[in-house]
């Protein structure tokens, strides 16, 4: 049985892609060795599955339908910069969103579905962001650091109406998402 490598994700909207693009673009000044995600990569990953087999990602998608189907549309505050496991030795550059209600229930929701079918459930507390890029090397790593704790911006709000299920797949040139299942949320 064929598997792909798939996550579960919470998109953004393209408008905000493209503020988030516009941080990213600050960071960079910073000339450190880092791999840049792509705007269109942007997403919160509500859990990441692995290898699983094409068949279960369908009835996956269906218990989720019907665990989070009846949760209503939000909006999530997106409002920090920082990185993994911190600035000072940033190994993951994000941008963070502020603790939400909405966020934690679908988070734990699809913790529960995923467990059902069998995946180990997440033992680190859900930290909702969203990854700019990660860092490869020290070069430049002081001016990277300093970039993460100047940078300030007003909250951004986005609407969260949807979750999606992605494929992954792994190139030379850095993996490549295609969306498998869009899971609306109530409206």
């Amino acid at each position: 049985m064929s598997t792909i490598r798939a996550f579960i994700a919470l998109p953004l909207p393209s408008d905000m892609k493209k503020e988030f693009a516009a941080i990213q673009t600050q960071l960079r000044e910073s000339h450190a060795d880092v791999k840049w995600d792509t705007p269109e990569k942007f997403h919160i990953t509500l859990k990441f599955l692995g290898d699983v087999e094409s068949a279960r990602v369908i009835s996956i998608a269906g218990e989720l339908q019907n665990s989070i189907g009846s949760l209503s549309g939000f909006e999530v505050s997106y409002n920090s910069l920082g990185a993994f496991p911190n600035a000072i030795n940033p190994r993951v550059v994000w941008i963070g969103s502020q603790q939400n209600e909405h966020v934690v229930e679908l988070q734990e929701r699809v913790e529960r579905v995923c467990e059902s079918f069998g995946f180990t459930k997440e033992d680190r507390p859900f930290h909702s962001h969203v990854t700019l890029g990660r860092v490869r090397g020290s070069q430049n790593l002081n001016r990277l650091t300093a970039k993460i704790k100047s940078i300030t911006f007003q909250p951004l709000i986005a609407r969260c109406t949807e979750v999606h299920i992605m494929r992954s797949e792994l190139k030379p040139a850095g993996s490549v998402y295609t969306l498998l299942n869009s899971i609306p949320l109530a409206s």
